[in-house]
């Protein structure tokens, strides 16, 4: 972790322990900005909050008193040219030099703490299967059929509570105003405090975020780079459109119905055909083979946990195609858009 870096999270720790919500949230925001430009400084940041807990009170002897004077008066020598930004380096190195130090002065009173390794833990809802998963911090999530989510062994300890999102989750999350959840899925992020929301981000479709309770903030992830956030409430969406890759706000009038699949239920609204294949395989657990693309068709109906049959009959009616099941695999021929 470099120095400027050090500094910043010392000036989070001090503002989080003198109760300054104001500048803890733009600390947070900084930290969270660093956070997400490689996966890697989660750890180190996980690794310094265990290192300021184990060091930084004061040992008893003098020996750090001394140290820190020859700091000062390193400092204070300093010519009168020296520009600021230089200075604050230097009192940013001072700072990390004190640390330093308390790390060492214990380390030679007691025998050296073992740093624990992240481990991220996954979970995979195979096809045709919806998983429902108990997250150590309470947070509860519906895994829906073909999708999987990541998340680290020590997320009750962790500063921002993150986890890693492929396909489509509801979540209600545990409540933890000083330990921010984070979502992370295709190119957007969502951040809470303790709500419960839907995140559908599917390969190669725009990704949604909708809201039963709470409030929520999604951004878009470019290279590391987020964009302004948006906040969400109930009955809100924000999509992140797949060709600009820009997040808008809709209205909608009940958000239940983006959860209807954590009890089996399929609603389509002008829905590309395409589109329906893929829920249809994931929900089923099957594949689908189709002798034409059906690029213009598309379906509205809505299907309340019945079998595949019932589907397949009124997609039948509706596109005049016909199909034949073989095991897991339907074959379907013809059709034609209304």
């Amino acid at each position: 972790m470099d120095q400027e870096t050090w500094k910043l999270v010392l000036d989070y720790l001090s503002a989080k322990e003198q109760g300054k919500a104001r500048e803890l949230a733009d600390l947070e925001e900084r930290l969270q900005d660093w956070l997400r430009k490689d996966p890697q400084h989660q750890q180190d940041l996980d690794q310094a909050l265990r290192l300021w807990e184990q060091t930084a009170i004061l040992p008893d002897s003098e020996e750090w008193k001394e140290s820190f004077d020859h700091i000062q008066i390193s400092l204070q020598s300093e010519k009168p040219r020296q520009n600021k930004a230089f200075l604050i380096w230097s009192a940013a190195a001072a700072v990390i030099a004190i640390m330093a130090m308390f790390v060492v002065l214990n380390k030679s009173r007691q025998t050296a703490l073992p740093v624990d390794q992240i481990t991220w833990i996954t979970k995979t809802s195979n096809p045709g299967k919806i998983t429902n998963i108990l997250l150590p911090d309470s947070t509860e999530i519906w895994l829906n059929a073909g999708s999987s989510i990541s998340f680290p062994d020590n997320i009750r300890q962790a500063s921002f509570r993150t986890v890693k999102l492929n396909g489509e989750a509801f979540f209600k999350v545990k409540r933890d105003p000083k330990h921010p959840f984070i979502v992370q899925s295709l190119n957007i992020q969502t951040r809470v405090l303790g709500t419960s929301f839907n995140i559908r981000a599917w390969k190669n479709s725009s990704p949604e975020v909708t809201v039963l309770t709470g409030k929520v903030a999604v951004s878009r992830d470019s290279a590391g780079v987020q964009s302004k956030a948006i906040h969400l409430v109930p009955n809100q969406k924000g999509i992140c459109d797949l060709g600009s890759g820009l997040l808008h706000l809709e209205n909608i009038e009940d958000a239940r119905l983006a959860i209807g699949w954590t009890q089996g239920k399929m609603t389509f609204d002008q829905t590309p055909i395409t589109t329906v294949f893929e829920v249809i395989e994931r929900r089923y657990g099957v594949k689908i083979v189709t002798d034409q693309a059906f690029k213009a068709c598309k379906l509205t109906a809505k299907f309340d946990n019945v079998s595949i049959n019932e589907v397949l009959k009124t997609i039948q009616m509706t596109l005049d195609i016909r199909y034949t099941i073989n095991k897991q695999t339907i074959y379907i021929k013809g059709g034609k858009c209304n």
